[in-house]
């Protein structure tokens, strides 16, 4: 009789966790769509190109704030695939609205992003507020939310207007820096010795600094045949990229966010990089969370540099838990520091 006790209470234990682990990945599931928000497309022209994407508000806050996303590195569509699509239904629920749009030559958007330096990349985001603004009216907020490549547009858009807010997550403020930083983290994950690292970072900087970084000759492709030719072209517009001088007069209030573990921009030298542009102004904060990657995802299930890395089983992963990828301290802080603004 115990026996059989025992068997029914293990067989119902079971059965309840099961039934809990089903009801986290529907609603995991249910962060890859967009729910409860008024959903328009808008078309808007940057340059030579004509841009598609996506404006959603909450269903219920009409004179909700508006952050648009600006995307990092890489061929992103509006959402990147859905992966964003989380943090869009945690802002949504939060009462703030966004617009993502296509980077260009994805969806359907015109133009090349490889043809774009950061300054056209900032002249974008221009004309997407613009348009923003024409769609709604003059009762919304309307400020940036950026992440990795995205640091160094947004401090460009924030000193040309004024953002009623710019929050930049996993910036750094040197192209070449955080490209040594990158390639670092890829080195020690092979195992090799950390002297060679360092050689072998010191001739790639010299090389990469001859070819790219000279002003009296132009980049020839010819000279790193590893690297595609319009991905080279991308990387000589913008070597040199340094946001030192525009985060130091950026317009409106500033939030920047890093994950501890990110494995793409070291969080510790960008923040105190940031802490130090901003020293003296108001309205700044600098934060580096525990436990976070790149993309502020939980390191322990996430610690990797490229979603590409991922294997199969951690896109399941991600999918099931939705929002809750991220790590604790982010999304729900992030959005609080938006509506506070």
């Amino acid at each position: 009789m115990k026996r059989t006790a025992f068997v029914r209470l293990t067989i119902a234990a079971i059965a309840a966790l099961l039934l809990a682990l089903g009801a986290l990945a529907l609603r995991g599931l249910s962060d890859f769509e967009l729910h409860n928000a008024r959903i328009t497309t808008l078309t808007f022209r940057a340059g030579s190109a004509d841009l598609v994407g996506t404006l959603a508000l909450p269903a219920h806050t009409p004179d909700a704030p508006i952050a648009l996303l600006v995307h990092g590195d890489g061929p992103r569509d509006r959402f990147a695939d859905n992966a964003m699509l989380p943090l869009v239904n945690r802002l949504l629920d939060a009462g703030i609205g966004v617009f993502a749009w296509d980077k260009q030559g994805v969806g359907h958007s015109g133009g090349d992003w490889l043809s774009q330096s950061m300054q056209d990349r900032a002249d974008e985001t221009l004309a997407a507020m613009a348009r923003v603004r024409a769609a709604v009216g003059p009762a919304n907020k309307i400020g940036l939310l950026g992440f990795s490549q995205g640091g160094w547009v947004i401090p460009r858009v924030a000193n040309a207007a004024r953002p009623a807010f710019s929050v930049i997550v996993g910036g750094a403020v040197n192209w070449r820096r955080q490209g040594a930083y990158l390639t670092r983290q890829q080195l020690q994950a092979t195992g090799m010795q950390p002297e060679r690292i360092d050689a072998t970072l010191a001739a790639e900087r010299r090389k990469n600094d001859d070819i790219f970084g000279r002003a009296d000759a132009p980049a020839d492709p010819r000279r790193r045949p590893d690297i595609a030719p319009r991905r080279f072209g991308f990387v000589a517009r913008n070597y040199i990229e340094d946001a030192s001088q525009a985060l130091a007069t950026m317009r409106g209030p500033v939030l920047a966010v890093w994950g501890a573990q990110d494995r793409n921009v070291d969080p510790a030298d960008e923040a105190n990089a940031y802490a130090h542009a901003f020293a003296g102004r108001a309205g700044r904060r600098v934060v580096v969370v525990p436990g976070a990657t790149h993309g502020l995802l939980r390191a322990r299930w996430f610690d990797y540099q490229l979603e590409s890395d991922w294997p199969r089983w951690k896109t399941w992963l991600f999918v099931a838990l939705g929002r809750d990828a991220y790590a604790p301290g982010t999304l729900g802080p992030i959005a609080a520091w938006i509506r506070s603004q």
